[in-house]
């Protein structure tokens, strides 16, 4: 039976990836070993930083480093590809033409749970980097599902950077209740779901699944684990239909 190769696009950041493959392997229905997803991961952190160069085109730019990986996934022998960070997605059309096999986009699969979980004509708020905030592109994917986005204010968006680029990425402490209290507070604005848009986010989010003395939010939703959901799906699928790939 044909056994489709997952290849991952990683590094971006680091931490975030080693979670995306945790989340993979426990949302796949394995009773062995071997019923579990093969992958091939290309965890490069010398990918330039996406949101640095979204903001100032002068800063290195990371496309063409993430178009080598996707080139090297596919000829490493991936079937399919996934990119573990939101604000890389502002270079999926670039990543995706680069290569031959289909390459998951986790706004694009995020929004659509979205638009069937909460229901058309919600309104999101997003939790996200700078880059990704300001590119539009993640509120483009909700908006074309029939949602509508809302992003945090100033004040707001500088602490979920902070927990972002100051906790996750630094390897340093940060609370994870500050998630949950940025998140009710769009909720408090009217919010219908608040959705976690960066990866790193989705390590505060796991700690937060992980802590016994937490109760998550249900209308808190991470967009890796939606990703990973999807590429299960994909696998499963695929090893039913002789290897074909439904996107």
């Amino acid at each position: 039976m044909n056994k489709p190769i997952l290849g991952i696009i990683g590094g971006v950041g680091p931490l975030a990836t080693a979670y995306f493959m945790e989340v993979l392997i426990k949302k796949t229905p394995a009773k062995t070993d071997q019923d579990n997803m093969p992958m091939i991961v290309f965890n490069d952190p010398q990918i330039p930083d996406r949101t640095a160069y979204i903001l100032d085109h002068e800063q290195a730019n990371p496309q063409p480093e993430m178009v080598k990986v996707a080139r090297w996934l596919q000829d490493a022998g991936a079937d399919y590809i996934a990119i573990a960070c939101n604000t890389a997605h502002y270079f999926y059309d670039a990543i995706a033409k680069s290569v031959d096999i289909p390459v998951v986009n986790i706004m694009r699969e995020t929004s659509r749970h979205l638009a069937q979980s909460v229901g058309k004509g919600a309104t999101i708020g997003l939790l996200a980097t700078e880059g990704t905030v300001s590119s539009h592109v993640f509120q483009d994917c909700l908006e074309s599902e029939g949602l509508s986005c809302r992003v945090p204010g100033d004040e707001d968006q500088r602490r979920v950077m902070s927990l972002i680029y100051d906790g996750v990425k630094a390897n340093a402490p940060y609370d994870p209740m500050e998630l949950v209290r940025i998140a009710e507070k769009l909720k408090g604005e009217g919010c219908d779901a608040v959705v976690c848009g960066c990866t790193e986010l989705s390590v505060i989010y796991q700690d937060l699944q992980d802590d016994p003395t937490t109760e998550v939010p249900e209308w808190l939703y991470d967009s890796l684990d939606i990703l990973a959901e999807k590429c299960v799906a994909i696998y499963q699928w695929a090893r039913k239909a002789d290897g074909d790939i439904r996107m």
